[in-house]
């Protein structure tokens, strides 16, 4: 029998979570707003004491590592997450955002202390587009390494037991999810050519950003039903990003990226929830028209709150806008007071998640974290 890792939370208390949440997203009054910071494995896996270059390169030691800082994230931070199960809570191949280009083509880099990075691009030439579109990407790079780890997590998996406190037991290596998200047409296309390249071409060589939109498209769709066939999933929820995109115009979103993102987001008829960094101000209306988002997720601080709030309000649950270098380098006051402000603006639509927007950084202070829920707590009730 194998030692089971305990963590120090009640079901209860993750019931409570997941009602609050859920009542958010459904546009009701939960009892006050939710609070789930962004934490992610830059800010996670030194807390388990392991170097970033042995988690990537074992699926054990990532497998152990994840459910470890997921321990330490839920014991330490105030947070309405309520599961460590599912891609970016739990057990998965996690190659960060490295795995669609990892598999077109593109060298990753592995530092000794940090996440992967993707090496130049390498699509130019005409010649390179056929090359790209003869690629098996679904079995060859990352996604090769993805689909041997996830088998080599479940042979593992009974090593490693959970529970919280009054729940069952239970195994996150048993089913882990392949990394079935996506960084975005757009943002691929631009690991793939350069993003330099890429934008230039945008005005240089139009047809030919279409054609590599297209091909990288394909790509995802075929991966991504790989995905659900292999983890026999039925929901046919979906969240993407496409962060690089955000520094077109409008009219260049809609030209250029709108077709191939709205033929990504309409392969799935289940939930959908669009992640894009920055100031997106001039996309909100193309998010939820043209792309029929249910959820704008770790939206930037930069983006307006009084705009955000009259096109989105009460229309697409919105999760994000404190500014995450206030939260790594502010005092705990002024986090309260920026949370404050964003709740003031935006709670009164209900389905608003207070989220740091986004990506909290390494070095950051607990109590600045904590800030946030402390001040849901003040001012974000609902009764």
């Amino acid at each position: 029998m194998h030692r089971i890792i305990e963590i120090d939370v009640s079901v209860d208390e993750l019931a409570a979570r997941e009602e609050r949440v859920s009542r958010t997203k459904r546009f009701e009054d939960p009892d006050r707003v939710p609070v789930i910071p962004a934490i992610a494995h830059r800010l996670m896996v030194p807390q388990v004491g392991v170097r970033f270059r042995d988690y990537y390169a074992d699926p054990e030691v990532m497998l152990r590592t994840q459910i470890l800082a997921q321990k330490w994230l839920m014991e330490h931070v105030r947070t309405d997450a309520y599961s460590i199960t599912g891609a970016w809570t739990g057990a998965w191949t996690d190659f960060q955002n490295t795995f669609e280009a990892g598999s077109l083509g593109c060298e990753i880099v592995f530092p000794d202390d940090d996440i992967p990075w993707v090496g130049p691009g390498w699509v130019k030439t005409e010649e390179d587009l056929a090359r790209l579109e003869a690629m098996d990407y679904v079995h060859s790079g990352i996604n090769a390494r993805q689909i041997e780890y996830r088998r080599r997590m479940m042979a593992v998996a009974e090593k490693y037991p959970v529970r919280f406190k009054g729940g069952e037991v239970f195994y996150p290596g048993a089913a882990p999810n392949l990394t079935h998200t996506s960084d975005g047409p757009f943002g691929v296309a631009g690991d793939l050519m350069g993003q330099t390249e890429l934008f230039a071409a945008c005005y240089d060589r139009p047809d030919f950003v279409r054609e590599l939109l297209r091909i990288v498209t394909d790509k995802m769709i075929e991966y991504l039903d790989f995905c659900w066939a292999e983890e026999q999933l039925t929901a046919r929820d979906f969240a993407w990003t496409d962060d690089l995109a955000m520094n077109l115009s409008a009219a260049m979103f809609r030209d250029l990226v709108l077709p191939e993102e709205r033929r990504l987001r309409f392969h799935f008829d289940g939930r959908l929830s669009l992640h894009m960094c920055g100031k997106t101000d001039h996309l909100l209306e193309i998010f939820r028209d043209d792309l029929a988002i249910h959820e704008l997720q770790g939206f930037g601080y930069q983006v307006d709150l009084d705009r955000i709030g009259a096109v989105m309000g009460g229309r697409v649950v919105l999760i994000g806008n404190i500014n995450p270098m206030l939260i790594h380098s502010g005092t705990p006051e002024q986090v309260r007071e920026a949370t404050h402000i964003a709740i003031e603006k935006l709670a009164p639509y209900r389905g608003y998640i207070v989220q740091d927007g986004n990506n909290i950084p390494p070095g950051t202070p607990l109590e600045n974290i904590n800030a946030m829920t402390e001040a849901a707590e003040r001012y974000g009730r609902y009764h």
